[in-house]
């Protein structure tokens, strides 16, 4: 029996319809699978899930709820009205769902999304999101690897501003990095491509040196993993077809530099992955949409992607 958690995110956004748009999927994988929605104690209904107190020993849909919220603060929680409640509820859903996974091991998590700036306000001042936040839990080095029918990038550096991009690109982790790229089950001795980090990927020095001091030096140690690596490739050009269709994995040297191509190309159907735990990680590759919470206009193509994953993976 497989168990895939899902942490609620923030209760105020889209989640929860994005549950009940998904629950023709649900139910059917319910059948074989474990299927247990961590969540606060707040008035929202996750429909067809069966409310229980413990873990339960069977597959099925549950809710499995919990008291982030004291009496005063329940009424707070309303679809699209985020507040320092939701987001407190948000973060200690992900920390639960964290501390049951531990205690099942082979579960996988499906993370609902949520936002930084409402946990940070909730009082969680070093919150930087969920992948650093799966680091810090577990202990290891994480990496986001976006994933869709026909693209998977990594981001070099997450939520990070530009400026300090160049610095954080000399704290990457390399060797931890090339261990999480070979022990996925998502790719299979792929060919990668590094993007440069400078227009023209620094012309020979000529527009910043990033690209001879920090990238092409770390190549060798992909090489010497036995990893097909190339580059590095100017970002402008490397998803275009033409060059595209030669890789399996693109190392983008920031975060907007590898999602913009990925969100324009897979859409809705892309998920968020995160490489170096022993067990599976998703969430979709979209944000909680405050502004049509509640409004039926939520799209749940990218929870659909997540659940399809994680039962195939």
């Amino acid at each position: 029996m497989k168990t895939i958690l899902l942490s609620e995110g923030d209760p105020a956004s889209i989640n929860y319809e994005l549950l009940a748009g998904s629950l023709p999927t649900l139910r059917s994988l319910s059948k074989t699978n474990r299927i247990i929605l961590v969540r606060g104690n707040h008035k929202l209904v996750a429909k067809g899930f069966s409310e229980v107190e413990d873990l339960p020993k069977t597959n099925g849909l549950f809710s499995l709820r919990k008291a982030y919220l004291t009496e005063e603060e329940i009424p707070k929680i309303k679809l699209g009205k985020p507040s320092e409640a939701s987001g407190r509820t948000a973060f200690q859903a992900l920390l639960t769902a964290i501390q049951i996974q531990k205690q099942i091991k082979n579960a996988s998590l499906v993370t609902l999304p949520l936002s930084k700036e409402w946990v940070i306000r909730a009082g969680i001042s070093g919150f930087r999101g969920h992948t650093e936040t799966l680091a810090e839990e577990y202990n290891t080095p994480t990496f986001m690897m976006m994933t869709g029918k026909n693209l998977k990038v990594i981001p070099l550096t997450t939520h990070v501003p530009i400026s300090g991009v160049a610095e954080e690109l000399t704290h990457v982790n390399w060797s931890e990095l090339i261990l999480a790229i070979k022990s996925t089950k998502l790719l299979k001795r792929p060919k990668i491509c590094l993007l440069g980090l400078n227009p023209h990927s620094g012309e020979g020095g000529k527009i910043g040196r990033e690209e001879l001091d920090i990238l092409i030096p770390k190549m060798e140690l992909f090489r010497s993993a036995n990893l097909r690596i190339e580059g590095p490739i100017p970002g402008d050009s490397a998803f275009l077809p033409e060059f595209q269709k030669k890789f399996d994995l693109f190392l983008a040297c920031y975060h907007d530099q590898g999602l913009i191509p990925f969100k324009m190309q897979e859409g809705k159907e892309g998920v968020n992955v995160t490489l170096g735990l022993k067990f599976l990680r998703v969430s979709p590759d979209h944000g909680t949409a405050f502004a049509i919470a509640g409004k039926g206009k939520a799209d749940p193509t990218g929870l659909i992607s997540c659940l399809k994953l994680v039962t195939k993976a």
